[in-house]
């Protein structure tokens, strides 16, 4: 029995000991990377692009400075709706058309439409509805910030 647990306990240790030794490091953390957001221009929704462009922060010393611009735009939909009439349930479509220029030589980096839809049931207390939209919204933010990312992180 103690045998047993020694060696599961051996075996836990030594995993961890050739993970830790491996030299693993994230590729997207900000440490390895190669382009600075140094200027947003924002158009559309003012506060879905203000919060896409917040998760792009300026790096000193980076290779390549770029400029962002960010179209955003949101619409929701009654989805569904009870039998007398009242809304159910929301869908939310949140649109993002992104362009990416060099800011040394003002060519086009890429260019593309970011688009995430997402459905919610809505509440008795109006509140909880709200706070159920906003959760998606930033959810649905967070994911196209970090393909944005992906994408430049595979060009430079």
């Amino acid at each position: 029995m103690k045998m047993k647990i020694f060696k599961r306990i051996f075996f836990v240790i030594l995993v961890l000991s050739f993970l830790q030794s491996c030299g693993y490091q994230p590729l997207l953390s900000s440490k390895n990377q190669k382009f600075s957001i140094v200027n947003i221009n924002i158009y559309g929704d003012k506060k879905l692009a203000r919060t896409l462009g917040n998760y792009f922060t300026e790096i000193e010393n980076a290779d390549n400075n770029l400029i962002l611009e960010i179209t955003a735009g949101k619409k929701k939909l009654v989805s569904n709706r009870t039998s007398i009439g009242a809304s159910s349930e929301y869908t939310v479509t949140i649109n993002f058309n992104i362009k990416v220029t060099s800011e040394t030589n003002n060519m086009v980096i890429f260019t593309q439409n970011f688009t995430s839809t997402d459905s919610f049931k809505t509440s008795k207390v109006h509140l909880d509805t709200l706070r159920r939209e906003n959760k998606i919204v930033d959810n649905s933010i967070k994911n196209i910030a970090e393909q944005i990312s992906k994408r430049l992180n595979v060009i430079f």
